[in-house]
């Protein structure tokens, strides 16, 4: 292994205190509202903090650092993108100022308002399928980066994910939202410095460094790596593919779970504000370290066993040129992304689970009244029995996620496949009936 005792003992005291902080977060909870909520009661910075968390997991920056490693600066253009049309949801509360005034806590709640319980219950169904598939993609990729990182054979991926998908599962599964809050405020924290120390060494270093780096994919790439129109694996058409994405997406149910937990739609808006501001960022930081680690593996130095492979490249670089402390300062910021967005994931597709197609289906069967209840049900499950039943689905997705990669079919496609984002939702959203009741495109505040 490339850490020292001090690196891992670092780690060990951020899961330890991960896991206390579920452990305290267990005592506030009360009902499904405070459960998949947090009681709606987010302000500001807080919840500011926990949506930049879950948007920037492990399994995204991996997927920018590969893209890195293979096309250069020219990914930059989507921190751009993003900034853009961040700043264009604060400004006008697109879809979420609404969603959050009508107190819905998951997207298809909405669909029960504006339509039919059936049709909540086909789109709880298919979104609850479709999160927790692409779910399933994201728990390898986050070990990846833990055996690169520490040089730690190969075949010790899957029993990597396995830890790492236990320590996330015992902190959801005693406080909910709460607990994920509380975890990626301190995650949020974590990353900021391990991006910023982590970026100091690459710039600092003999043998990369701002100038060599540029250099050398002019060489290797030519001016493909810094165009992102010419480039062939990108081009005008992604450019808009991608503008329409980030506006379709504010409806995928992990990136939507803050604002609904925020304290009104004011600060529902406030959110993006403030995430707007780091996206840039967020995308030129792990894009460049995917660039470093393509310029690292052509070094006539090189000794590694991943230059070819932009997906354990990135984090071999790190563990070899981090000191002592940074490392462990590091490896901890991985961890905590790997669990920002994990936790945010398996609660979200959980509740939807649960609360839009179990209970619903369950009141449905009953005959009970399509009305939303003083505890946030709706005459299926009760409060605490929605609770109780999306901790058991949040215990067993984890399971799904350790067979999908472990099957035959998985490794194949693991071989095989490029590393997908993941944080993309391509279903159609449409409001147009009973607009003057329930228009999610009208500004609130």
């Amino acid at each position: 292994m490339h850490l020292s005792s001090i690196d891992i003992a670092i780690v060990l005291i951020y899961v330890g205190a991960t896991i206390a902080a579920g452990a305290i977060a267990r005592s506030s909870i009360k009902g499904i509202s405070d459960f998949l909520a947090a009681g709606r009661s987010l302000r500001t910075p807080t919840a500011s903090a926990t949506y930049i968390s879950t948007g920037l997991g492990l399994v995204t920056v991996m997927y920018f650092a590969e893209e890195g490693f293979k096309n250069g600066f020219a990914l930059f253009l989507f921190g751009i993108i993003a900034f853009a049309t961040h700043m264009v949801i604060a400004h006008s509360g697109f879809i979420v100022s609404r969603l959050r005034h009508l107190r819905v806590l998951t997207v298809p709640e909405f669909y029960e308002l504006k339509y039919s319980r059936g049709v909540r219950i086909l789109g709880g169904l298919l979104l609850g399928i479709a999160g927790t598939l692409n779910m399933g993609l994201f728990p390898i990729l986050g070990s990846r980066f833990v055996v690169g990182f520490t040089g730690l054979p190969i075949e010790y991926v899957n029993f990597v994910m396995v830890a790492m998908l236990i320590v996330v599962v015992i902190y959801t599964l005693m406080g909910g939202m709460v607990s994920v809050v509380l975890t990626d405020f301190a995650q949020f924290v974590l990353l900021s410095l391990g991006f910023l120390f982590g970026t100091y060494v690459i710039l600092s270093h003999p043998l990369l460094g701002w100038d060599t780096i540029v250099e050398s994919l002019e060489h290797h790439k030519g001016a493909s790596a810094f165009d992102t129109v010419i480039n062939p694996d990108f081009g005008w058409y992604w450019i808009l593919y991608m503008f329409m994405v980030q506006f379709i997406g504010v409806v995928w149910q992990p990136e939507m779970m803050r604002p609904l937990s925020a304290e009104n739609s004011r600060v529902a808006r406030r959110v993006f504000w403030f995430s707007a501001t780091t996206t840039i960022g967020r995308t030129m930081i792990p894009v460049f370290r995917g660039a470093a680690a393509f310029v690292w593996v052509n070094l006539p130095s090189h000794a590694g066993q991943y230059a070819d492979d932009g997906r354990y490249a990135m984090p071999e670089m790190l563990g070899r040129i981090l000191p002592i402390g940074i490392a462990g300062l590091m490896l901890a910021g991985m961890f905590a992304a790997f669990m920002s967005t994990h936790d945010s994931y398996l609660l979200a597709w959980s509740g939807v689970i649960v609360r839009d197609v179990i209970s619903p289906a369950k009141a449905l069967l009953a005959g009970s009244r399509q009305e939303r209840l003083a505890d946030d049900t709706w005459g299926g499950l009760t409060s605490e029995r929605e609770v109780y039943w999306t901790r058991a689905v949040v215990v067993s997705s984890p399971c799904f996620c350790y067979h999908h990669h472990l099957s035959p079919q998985g490794t194949r496609r693991r071989n095989r496949d490029k590393v997908p984002q993941g944080h993309v939702n391509r279903r159609r959203f449409s409001c147009s009936r009973n607009r003057d009741r329930l228009d999610l495109f009208r500004p609130y505040s």
